[in-house]
């Protein structure tokens, strides 16, 4: 019987800074080595090997400049993004006398900023083609299960890691009084709505909560000067980027709620975390993060723009409702949105691929 740690490999674009947690606690248990090939170099302190595959695009498309077949046959396990444009990973599964077990990773359906997520396209064929090679799937939610079981998917085959973030765990919880928007300031996130439901509701109630704006991108500058328009310099604070974990969590720790009308992504994750509601649009840009919501009981999903100055007002009327919401939400993450729940998901695909041919 071998008892060897397995080595496992995991290719990505980029290695993010929430990703780290999560490559550093499966460590643990595999001898972990992650590629990338975008971004900047990474030379952050990591519990995982880090090896960078140099990839060159064509279009929409990306292949590797060297073998990725050669260097994957160093290892036991490759989780490969299931992004059909990166050729060179939705190449493995093809190559006959591979040595490795192939898992894609990734939300399973279509998801951008400017398609609803889960629209079904032409390219949903091209992916199950590829994808039926793979030993295994692992996706960020239960979503896709359905659409791929209906397309003679092997249910053995399909593994769900929810898709989550770490927080900072020695975090203290204040008085909570101000709202917060956090996340990169682009006109998709609909973060106008925000603007001019904020002013609507405090033009009806003055004692409407403080809002935090954390964040940066396109939108910024126009912000800063509507924000100076509308004499709100005392009530809306834009913070632009916050990376550091510890300064993030003192907002949080003081929010009421996490608004956010456009974008439902890893945020709802983090929000929840730290015990705050994540209040969203039921039609916001998603990768899926939106169906931890159940809307009234640990967040709240609306229909549309002009609901969103009535929640403020009854956030700023009703605080308590919505601390009581962002208890649930902190039991739903202990409970099942953990870092470690992610990475069992991971660990369970990964088990069952190492359990084939044996």
């Amino acid at each position: 019987m071998d008892n060897s740690i397995k080595k496992l490999l995991v290719i990505q674009n980029v290695i993010l800074p929430y990703r780290v947690p999560i490559f550093n606690l499966l460590s643990k248990d595999f001898d972990v080595t992650v590629a990338y090939s975008l971004g900047k170099p990474f030379k952050t302190h990591v519990d995982f090997k880090v090896v960078y595959l140099p990839v060159n695009n064509y279009a929409r498309f990306v292949i590797n400049k060297n073998s990725l077949y050669k260097f994957c046959q160093n290892f036991d396990v490759v989780i490969g993004m299931s992004n059909i444009s990166w050729l060179s990973i939705m190449a493995l599964p093809f190559n006959k006398n591979r040595k490795f077990k192939i898992i894609f990773w990734g939300i399973g359906v279509r998801a951008s900023y400017n398609t609803k997520f889960g629209e079904k396209t032409i390219w949903d064929k091209v992916r199950y083609v590829l994808f039926r090679r793979a030993d295994a799937l692992l996706f960020y939610s239960s979503y896709p299960l359905q659409r791929y079981l209906e397309n003679r998917f092997d249910n053995k085959k399909l593994f769900v890691t929810n898709n989550t973030v770490a927080i900072n765990r020695n975090y203290k919880e204040v008085l909570r009084k101000d709202l917060l928007f956090i996340g990169t300031l682009y006109k998709q996130k609909n973060i106008y709505a925000l603007l001019n439901n904020y002013l609507g509701a405090l033009q009806k109630n003055n004692k409407v909560p403080q809002l935090i704006i954390i964040g940066d991108g396109d939108e910024y500058k126009n912000i800063l000067e509507w924000i100076k328009d509308n004499n709100l310099t005392n009530k809306i604070l834009l913070k632009g980027k916050i990376f550091d974990e510890e300064l993030l969590s003192s907002y949080f720790s003081s929010s009421i709620a996490c608004i956010s009308p456009g974008q439902a992504g890893l945020s709802v994750l983090k929000s929840m975390g730290y015990g705050v509601p994540f209040i969203t649009q039921k039609s916001a840009i998603t990768g899926g993060e939106i169906l931890n919501i159940k809307s009234g009981n640990n967040g709240v999903l609306y229909n549309n723009d002009q609901e969103l100055k009535n929640i403020i007002l009854d956030i700023t009327e009703n605080t308590n409702k919505y601390i009581q919401m962002g208890r649930e939400a902190k039991s739903y993450y202990d409970h099942c949105r953990k870092p470690s729940d992610m990475v069992e998901g991971m660990s369970s695909a990964i088990n069952y691929v190492l359990s084939l041919n044996k």
